[in-house]
């Protein structure tokens, strides 16, 4: 089957979107049977809500992108997408790990260069990456090791792509915890980038593994949103976040687009220097006070301190000021292609 490229981009979006949106009712009532859940410290109640939700958005997500292996057949380099789909299911299986087990921070670090494998090991992207100003080449070329013989260096794939993976599953990771926001940003980074994609496409440029990887994460994202709004009636947990994180990498590396998602995560690379400040210690949350308000009075380790500290809003008006500074950076993500 080789359907048109914009045809198939439609299917993958509704096959995640459906597939989350339907799921998740259910995924909701077993897991409160279960008992799998976890209390809502921005309410003053402290609901007990269900988690590991980022599990229906894995199944969403990861039946959309093998139907897309044959959906537009002719288009699309098969061994990448699969490596991507891998290494992004290895990252959330961790992640459910450690919403489960409460991995040790130590470990969960260094949990997510596992995940990076199938990326390495079918060379994922292009060794050279451009940046603004310079065009920088990671290939070493054949090196004759010792008892090893012939060896390709490839910086790219043996350093940059783990680290990659390492770094963005933790920065989604950092900036989270109010109803909404993980989802939410889940959608404006992948439906940037899908953009940016789309752009470059009508550049010459291949990119359908890119847009393919984003439009399944955007519908997967903004069908979970519904039930993750405030307020809240399921969370992502880990599971998500480094689901979320491990797929905009997954897209980026693939389609040479590392700028493009650099610009795009600018929030949480900001938030990463900030909790950098208290050796990653601090936590995101405040105190909730009259009428849902929330209020923060010790140092500034977060986004979410600074505007609890300038304006009290309520976590609703939190979530939505911290989406509207991912989606201008998205919008500065998408403006970059041209420079």
């Amino acid at each position: 089957m080789n359907i048109d490229f914009f045809a198939a981009c439609a299917v993958i979006f509704l096959i995640s979107f459906l597939v989350t949106f339907f799921i998740t009712p259910k995924a909701i009532r077993k897991l409160e049977e279960r008992r799998i859940v976890a209390p809502d410290l921005n309410k003053p109640e402290r609901p007990a809500i269900p988690k590991i939700g980022g599990v229906v958005m894995l199944l969403g997500f990861s039946l959309a992108l093998l139907l897309s292996l044959q959906l537009h057949s002719a288009d699309i380099d098969k061994v990448h997408m699969l490596a991507a789909i891998c290494s992004v299911t290895l990252i959330a299986v961790m992640g459910l790990l450690d919403d489960l087990l409460k991995v040790p921070d130590r470990y969960r670090v260094l949990l997510p260069v596992f995940a990076a494998i199938p990326l390495m090991v079918t060379k994922a992207g292009v060794t050279k990456m451009h940046l603004i100003f310079l065009t920088v080449d990671f290939n070493l070329g054949v090196l004759t090791l010792p008892f090893l013989g012939a060896v390709d260096v490839n910086l790219y794939s043996l350093l940059l792509v783990p680290v990659g993976v390492v770094a963005c599953s933790n920065l989604v990771n950092l900036l989270a915890g109010f109803n909404g926001l993980e989802a939410g940003s889940g959608a404006v980074v992948s439906a940037s980038i899908f953009l940016a994609s789309i752009l470059l496409r009508f550049m010459g440029l291949h990119t359908t593994e890119t847009s393919f990887l984003m439009i399944g994460l955007f519908g997967a994202c903004l069908a979970f949103l519904f039930y993750n709004w405030y307020p809240a009636k399921i969370f992502p947990g880990n599971v998500a976040t480094y689901m979320i994180g491990a797929s905009i990498v997954a897209a980026v590396v693939i389609g040479n687009m590392e700028r493009i998602g650099v610009i795009a995560l600018t929030p949480q690379i900001i938030e990463f220097f900030l909790k950098a400040r208290s050796k990653f210690k601090a936590e995101n949350f405040g105190r909730v006070g009259k009428g849902g308000r929330l209020h923060y009075e010790g140092k500034i380790y977060s986004l979410t301190h600074l505007l609890m500290k300038a304006i009290h809003p309520t976590e609703k008006q939190l979530v939505i000021l911290l989406l509207l500074l991912q989606m201008f950076f998205g919008a500065v993500a998408v403006w970059s292609i041209y420079w």
